[in-house]
C-alpha cells in the first residue's frame, strides 16, 4: 500500500493556516473611532457583505451617504480560494462591523515543487521495481493560483445621534486657485437623515464661515463643532458661483 509522506505539506499549500483578514487587519486611527463612538448603533449578529465594484471610493461614498463609518481594512496576497469570504464575516464579526467590503482578484500563478517518498514495489517514475520495503522518491509539481484579498469594515451611525452630518475635505489646489483663498472646506458626502440633510446641504457646498467666523479648516471646524451639541449654527457657503447662508440645529 502507497504511503505518500508529503500529504501534510500539500494540504499545508491548498489550504492555509490563518485567517488572513485577521492577520493583515489595519484599524482606522483611535482619534476616529472614538469621535463616532457615541453615534454608533449596535452591531448585528453577522455583518453584511457587499462585493466591491470596479470603483472601490464611490462604493464607500454611497456607505458614508447612509451613515457608515470606516474602522478598519484587511489586505494581503495568498492561494485562491473561495472560502475568504467568509473568512472576512469573521473578522467582521469580531470588530463589531455591520458591513463588510470584500473584494478578490486574480494576482498570478505561482509553481511548486513538491517532493514526496513513496512505498511502493514500483517506482512511479520510471516504473523500475524496488527491492520490498524499499522507498522511492519522486517530485510533484503543482500550478496554484494566487488572489489580491482585499476588505474593509463599516460601522452604523444612528442619524439622530449625528451632530451635523456632513463629511468634509480640505479645498483642492484647484480650488484654492480658482477662489483665491486658501481657507475652507468641501462637503464630500451628506448623511441621510441627519441635520445637515434636512437643512439641504449638497455635495459640493464650500464652507467659508460658521457663525461669521472663518472656517480655516478641517481640523478646525471639526473641533469648533465639538462644542456645540444641540445649538443652532449658521453656515455661509458657496454653491458654485453662488453665495448662501444655511441656519442648522444641531443635535446634542
Amino acid at each position: 500500500m502507497r504511503k505518500i509522506m508529503a500529504i501534510g505539506a500539500i494540504l499545508a499549500l491548498l489550504t492555509g493556516c490563518a485567517n488572513g483578514f485577521e492577520k493583515s487587519y489595519h484599524p482606522a486611527p483611535p482619534a476616529e473611532l472614538v469621535a463616532v463612538a457615541p453615534s454608533l448603533d449596535p452591531p448585528p449578529p453577522k455583518p453584511t457583505v457587499y462585493v466591491i465594484s470596479a470603483d472601490i471610493r464611490e462604493d464607500a461614498k454611497r456607505l458614508g451617504k447612509d451613515g457608515y463609518v470606516f474602522i478598519g481594512e484587511s489586505s494581503f496576497v495568498d492561494l485562491a480560494d473561495r472560502s475568504r469570504q467568509a473568512q472576512a464575516v469573521m473578522q467582521g464579526k469580531k470588530v463589531g462591523a455591520s458591513v463588510v467590503l470584500f473584494k478578490s482578484e486574480f494576482k498570478d500563478t505561482r509553481s511548486e515543487v513538491i517532493p514526496s517518498t513513496v512505498a511502493s514495489a514500483t517506482n512511479p517514475g520510471t516504473g523500475a521495481s524496488t527491492p520490498p520495503g524499499g522507498y522511492s522518491s519522486f517530485a510533484t509539481q503543482h500550478s496554484l493560483d494566487r488572489d489580491t484579498f482585499y476588505a474593509s469594515y463599516w460601522v452604523k451611525r444612528d442619524p439622530n445621534k449625528i451632530q451635523l452630518g456632513l463629511n468634509y475635505g480640505p479645498l483642492s489646489d484647484a480650488l484654492r486657485q480658482q477662489l483665491e483663498r486658501d481657507t475652507g472646506v468641501q462637503v464630500e458626502t451628506v448623511v441621510r437623515g441627519t441635520p445637515a440633510f434636512n437643512a439641504n446641504f449638497l455635495e459640493g457646498d464650500i464652507l467659508l464661515k460658521m457663525n461669521g467666523k472663518d472656517i480655516t479648516d478641517v481640523a478646525t471646524l471639526s473641533s469648533d463643532l465639538m462644542h456645540r451639541g444641540g445649538q443652532l449654527v449658521t453656515f455661509d457657503l458657496l454653491r458654485g458661483d453662488e453665495h448662501r447662508t444655511i441656519a442648522v440645529m444641531l443635535n446634542p
